[in-house]
């Protein structure tokens, strides 16, 4: 726009206080652009999701804290079972977007993975005449099972022991809980079934030394042989008869 004054013409600008259009769209575009970028920061993930069999643990920061975990478990079972370790399952991960409290330190992890994963330890799994009794940490534990058996039948005889059925001990991976404690494990085993036997007189052989054998009363010989007393004078070869309650793992008196 133009007027004339004192005979000059003066210009005067039609833009003068009004921004120009193309600053305003860059301000706009900025503006978005910052928003975008607060919400990509605000949702962008910054921590890893650990979960066991679908349920969540805990959050961490470092992939580095499960491998530490892991390595602590395996060694803290060593040193108890002095025994092969080895984990069934994997931890489940992913990326995700932590709040503060979800945060978890390596010591609970360890924790975690004790009580829940399917971790597998090389045990020692018990067999009488070939059916499973027991799965314990050690073939030291067989020896106790006998001790603790001989005490069960003899109490402080001093006799010499050995198991009267077949026993055997194969190796198993199984898990901490399948282990069987000795109080359980001796109480299967002496668990008994009534039974009718025979037995054929050995040179030596007396009805305290039978009874003995059984675990049983001379009381319960004589009254399954008619015309005993406990005065019977046996002969080597003669064929008794006795009544027993035959224990899932009985034990036998050695020379």
């Amino acid at each position: 726009m133009a007027i004339k004054r004192d005979g000059k013409v003066i210009k005067l600008s039609s833009r003068k206080g009004v921004v120009d259009t193309s600053d305003k769209r860059k301000m706009t575009i900025a503006m978005i652009l910052a928003t975008i970028i607060g919400l990509v920061l605000v949702f962008m993930p910054n921590a890893y999701k650990i979960s066991i069999n679908g349920e969540f643990v805990g959050a961490i920061k470092d992939k580095k804290v499960i491998e530490g975990a892991k390595n602590t478990v395996i060694t803290q079972l060593q040193g108890i079972y002095n025994a092969e370790v080895k984990f069934e399952e994997e931890l489940e991960i992913e990326k995700y977007r932590a709040k503060k409290k979800d945060y978890i330190d390596q010591n609970y992890l360890i924790s975690c993975m004790r009580k829940k994963m399917d971790i597998l330890i090389g045990l020692k799994e018990i067999f009488v005449e070939g059916e499973s009794v027991g799965i314990v940490s050690s073939e030291k534990d067989v020896e106790t099972l006998k001790a603790e058996l001989k005490r069960k039948y003899y109490g402080d005889k001093a006799v010499k022991v050995d198991f009267d059925k077949k026993v055997e001990v194969r190796d198993i991976f199984a898990k901490e809980e399948d282990l069987i404690s000795m109080d359980r494990l001796v109480q299967k085993c002496t668990t008994t079934t009534p039974k009718s036997i025979t037995y054929t007189v050995q040179a030596g052989d007396s009805l305290s030394s039978i009874a003995d054998r059984y675990n049983i009363t001379m009381d319960s010989i004589v009254s399954a042989n008619p015309g005993f007393t406990k005065n019977v004078v046996l002969r080597v070869g003669q064929v008794i008869n006795a009544n027993i309650n035959e224990p899932l793992l009985p034990l036998k008196v050695v020379e």
